[in-house]
């Protein structure tokens, strides 16, 4: 008979308490697993019957009411609010699908997507939401903006360089450096110099067109544009270096004819810092009008004036329908001044005043209300409407005589200016081609 010691009756005894522990721990889990609940995950792709559109917001509208807008513009990212939203298949705008891979995000309750950056073959005014389980269409007009072409940045650009055309939305209407995807047409012509050149469109993004003018365009030349619009076949012509139009072919002659503050501040290009000369003797504005320092005082008064025998006489019976223009350069480090609230939003009120004939209204020049600040280095072209810069004065009715152009530049705040501003090219011409 085997004989069991004490020890290995006490280790029999610990392994039965040890399984004895486990049964109870086993037996208290299965019970514990009996009175879980089960919860129901959110899922936020869900769907469960065909799209439902209740509102639509600007997707940028952060506030804690956004507003609900019935009506979008291309490129405009926007929210839709509903039901049965997800599983997207396609979205429309006018016909226009959304690439939803890429434009838009979906859930079951909201869509975001973003309008289409391209003008429709018909403008139908609809939104057409489609998924996996249907489709619902609503009213939502998208405004389709019409091409707008201002003219040249640089009107007296050189021949054989680069100019934007300035504007929106080129690229929308066919418009393209690709050959095959260009539906428009650039033309720069001059019937009395029998000439005439198509030109390619040498850059174009969605906010900027640049076209090369040629080395052989001749002075006095038209561009014409023609595009496909949404009404049919379009065309706008502008104006290239109407050299013709100088009021001042000269201004060693015809300026400063009661001091000469800005004749020692004429110059054609060649001084240190210069802009580049247009091919015309040009103003740089550096000092004040006694020419003792580059600082031109607060509310100080520097004026001059410049003349020339009058031969718009079309623009005297149609001030109305002419502008006077010019070209400004401003150096880099030398913008505009900004005076805010004096602008246009209270008086206008930029500092200079250029007035045609002794308009007994002064026309203030407000460039950085306009939205100009600063041209780099570069010239640009600036339009002003005839009828402002006569500030009432009448303009000769006969051939040939003489009118005044009188320039004035006041800082009109408390503050002194340091200035680099130049100025040329002053000629009248047609506000429109």
């Amino acid at each position: 008979m085997e004989l069991i010691n004490d020890n290995s009756k006490n280790d029999m005894k610990t392994i039965y308490f040890r399984m004895a522990g486990a049964a109870v721990i086993t037996a208290v889990m299965m019970a514990s697993c009996s009175d879980v609940v089960d919860i129901p995950q959110h899922d936020p792709y869900a769907s469960n019957g065909a799209p439902v559109i209740e509102a639509i917001y600007d997707a940028q509208d952060a506030s804690a009411t956004p507003q609900v807008i019935t009506g979008g513009v291309l490129n405009q990212m926007i929210k839709i609010k509903g039901k049965n939203l997800s599983h997207v298949k396609s979205i429309s705008f006018n016909g226009l699908e959304v690439d939803v891979r890429h434009a838009a995000y979906a859930e079951s309750d909201f869509c975001n997507v973003t309008i289409p950056r391209k003008i429709p073959e018909e403008v139908t005014n609809k939104l057409i939401y489609t998924t996996e389980q249907g489709s619902v269409t609503m009213d939502f007009p998208v405004n389709i903006p019409n091409l707008q072409l201002d003219g040249l940045k640089n009107e007296f650009t050189l021949q054989g360089d680069k100019v934007q055309v300035m504007g929106d939305f080129f690229d929308l209407y066919g418009f393209s450096k690709d050959e095959e995807t260009n539906t428009s047409k650039i033309t720069i012509h001059n019937e009395a110099e029998g000439y005439s050149e198509v030109l390619p469109v040498d850059s174009i993004t969605e906010s900027y067109m640049g076209i090369l003018i040629p080395k052989d365009a001749p002075d006095n030349s038209l561009i014409t544009f023609e595009w496909d619009g949404m009404d049919g076949r379009k065309t706008k012509t502008i104006p290239y270096r109407m050299s013709d139009q100088l009021m001042f072919s000269s201004m060693d002659g015809d300026l400063g004819w009661w001091n000469d503050w800005l004749k020692s501040q004429l110059t054609w290009g060649g001084n240190s810092g210069d802009p580049k000369c247009l091919g015309y003797q040009f103003i740089r504005l550096q000092k004040n009008q006694d020419l003792s320092s580059s600082i031109i005082g607060s509310w100080s008064w520097n004026s001059t004036g410049m003349g020339c025998n009058w031969r718009w006489l079309d623009a005297s019976a149609n001030p109305e329908k002419y502008v006077l223009k010019f070209e400004v350069c401003t150096a880099s480090s030398k913008p505009f001044y900004n005076y805010g609230d004096n602008g246009k939003a209270g008086s206008r009120n930029g500092g200079y005043m250029i007035t045609l004939n002794g308009g007994a209204t002064r026309n203030q020049w407000d460039p950085v209300s306009d939205g100009l600040n600063n041209t780099y280095g570069e010239w640009q072209t600036i339009s002003l409407p005839l009828v402002d810069c006569l500030g009432g004065s009448v303009l000769p009715t006969e051939p040939d005589q003489w009118v005044s152009l009188e320039f004035v530049c006041q800082p009109n705040s408390n503050d002194d200016w340091q200035i680099d501003h130049s100025f040329g090219q002053f000629r009248i011409e047609p506000a429109e081609y």
